[in-house]
């Protein structure tokens, strides 16, 4: 099966979740309702939300800049913002295909190499993650009541755990023999062209990923991780009061929402989570009394806003850095 075939299926994949997730949101929508209540937002705090997504992405372009320091590449805010930018932008178009997106940007601007340039981004995907369960961490000791209840709706149906821990073995298993393949036959494998090249991208993919030990100031690395995150927190907190419906909604709630919202981002799905987000969204919202379309409308605002917002900065970000790139081969 040839690559482009392979791409294809996965992308049919992608947008059949996608697909899927925004049939389950939407197939019983009151349409007249639901525009009613987009029509009568107040649309100022959806600004102020957004406003506070871009701040966030300033400061994750900064942030950047130091795992750049660490790898001895000297990168300016400037550059790492539009990198930053036309990776959120890239979502929106190719699912998953921000990550190459940003580091091919830097790459061109700074000639910091592809592969050491992701490496970076997955270090700091991996810092996200720790915040994001730091973050779960806190809802299910707050809302822990809230969680098994809900948990013990949808999880009636235990059956098929025999064949799960046989499936587990049987990974293990093969696992054990690769890796003893592997270290017999290691030399040899080594000798081929093509591996030693493979090694070769993967040691810089290292260097990037590794350089996470080497930043000079650690602590503003640790305290601006956790801006980031306030601040996503806070984007989605100033979009509820935009609906009288989710308005009246406390912090702790909206947090509880906000890690579901970002559960449902991770889910491989078209234009950076749509369907996945509106439905894990409409779910946060639904456990606390906010009915479904009103959930679904305050989804399809804090989505939507975002999206016109990565569009537009997107566009911008691109234009300067194909003329950046054009200065320096003039």
């Amino acid at each position: 099966m040839s690559n482009s075939i392979k791409q294809a299926i996965q992308y049919a994949i992608v947008f059949a979740i996608g697909g899927l997730f925004l049939f389950l949101v939407f197939n019983k929508t009151d349409w007249q309702q639901l525009w009613s209540i987009l029509s009568n937002a107040n649309y100022y705090w959806i600004a102020v939300g957004m406003f506070i997504s871009w701040i966030s992405h300033i400061i994750r372009a900064y942030r950047a800049t130091m795992l750049y320091e660490a790898m001895s590449y000297k990168v300016s805010v400037a550059n790492s913002y539009h990198a930053v930018i036309i990776g959120y932008f890239m979502n929106y178009l190719i699912p998953r295909g921000g990550e190459i997106s940003r580091a091919a940007s830097v790459f061109k601007t700074n000639q910091l190499a592809l592969e050491k340039g992701l490496g970076s981004i997955v270090t700091e995907r991996l810092v996200d993650l720790i915040m994001m369960l730091f973050v779960l961490a806190i809802v299910f000791v707050f809302q822990v009541d809230l969680i098994l209840s809900f948990l013990q709706k949808q999880t009636s149906n235990t059956s098929g755990t025999n064949s799960s821990s046989v499936n587990i073995i049987y990974i293990i298993g093969v696992a054990l023999l690769s890796v003893i393949f592997i270290f017999v036959f290691r030399k040899k494998i080594t000798a081929f062209p093509l591996v030693l090249k493979v090694i070769d991208k993967l040691k810089g993919f290292a260097s990037g990923l590794t350089s996470i030990t080497k930043i000079k100031r650690p602590i503003l690395f640790i305290v601006l991780s956790v801006c980031i995150w306030v601040c996503y927190i806070l984007m989605m907190y100033f979009c509820l009061f935009a609906l009288p419906g989710t308005s009246s909604l406390n912090f702790l709630q909206c947090l509880t929402v906000f890690a579901l919202g970002t559960i449902g981002v991770i889910i491989p799905a078209p234009g950076a989570g749509a369907g996945t987000y509106h439905f894990a969204v409409m779910q946060g919202l639904l456990l606390f009394g906010v009915a479904e379309t009103e959930g679904t409308a305050y989804a399809t605002l804090v989505h939507g806003a975002q999206m016109i917002m990565f569009l537009i900065l997107g566009v911008i970000s691109s234009v300067i850095v194909l003329r950046k790139t054009k200065k320096q081969h003039a």
